[in-house]
């Protein structure tokens, strides 16, 4: 599946944007235009999968200043180990 497949175009398609692009731009510019895009569309994706991943870690509750709030009450509270059963516990 090729990525223009949702835009439904085809070879004569794709042709005739091609041409229309290089009567607008010229041929000196579509090489600075479709390098700016390029740049567009990654970036985009960048910002995109970070803001996935903030997302993710603030639904999950793994913030960096809260896992280390969590391991300093830990090293504070005594641990107690359980002793042997009672009646009261049976």
């Amino acid at each position: 599946m090729n990525g223009f497949a949702l835009f439904n175009l085809g070879p004569s398609e794709m042709f005739w944007i091609f041409l229309i692009f290089l009567i607008l731009f010229g041929a000196a510019a579509l090489p600075k235009l479709f390098r700016s895009l390029g740049k567009s569309v990654r970036e985009f994706k960048r910002a995109s999968e970070g803001l996935t991943d903030e997302m993710e870690k603030a639904a999950g509750g793994e913030d960096a200043a809260g896992d280390e709030d969590k391991d300093a009450k830990k090293k504070a509270e005594p641990t107690a180990k359980p002793g042997p059963p009672t009646h009261a516990d049976e």
